[in-house]
């Protein structure tokens, strides 16, 4: 099997960039962007964990009184 494509054609490189990487002029924008969706998901997640833990803690309550009477 020859190889048709020389090394300099290949899509993967290795190394760094050959050119300068370009900023992002909406960097602060995006990022508190994304800062705000992660602290609505943390938000989101500790409510249901909060429910969840209810929901178990409540019928754990009951079988326990039970097992001890």
């Amino acid at each position: 099997m020859s190889h048709s494509a020389s090394v300099s054609d290949s899509p993967c490189r290795t190394g760094p960039p050959a050119g300068p990487i370009p900023l992002d002029p909406d960097f602060e924008v995006h990022w508190a962007a994304w800062k705000a969706r992660g602290v609505a998901h943390d938000r989101a997640v500790r409510r249901r964990l909060a429910i969840a833990a209810a929901a178990m803690a409540i019928p754990a309550a009951i079988l326990y009184g039970l097992w001890l009477l």
